[in-house]
């Protein structure tokens, strides 16, 4: 589980939640005038994220292509060609 860390000198600006079809959306403003102690907020919040990246659902394999069936060729037809040239007979 995850979890974030501030000083003194962070605020809790608003907040606010929505639900909509089954999951909530919980909104959180903070307020600091120190610039180090966003910056540490923001990393923090950052690796949140990665961690929940690396849990999240496994990487789906690659799709194998499909094998084409074999196939079966006949051999072409002959050509029903009439000898044109003059017989002697």
């Amino acid at each position: 589980m995850s979890g974030i860390y501030f000083g003194g000198g962070v605020r809790l600006k608003s907040h606010s939640a929505l639900t909509k079809g089954g999951k909530s959306t919980i909104k959180i403003e903070l307020e600091t005038a120190d610039h180090y102690e966003a910056a540490s907020i923001l990393r923090q919040l950052d690796e949140v994220g990665q961690e929940q990246k690396k849990s999240g659902k496994p990487a789906k394999p690659e799709a194998q292509p499909r094998r084409a069936k074999e196939q079966l060729r006949l051999a072409a037809p002959l050509l029903q060609l009439e000898d044109q040239r003059e017989r002697d007979t």
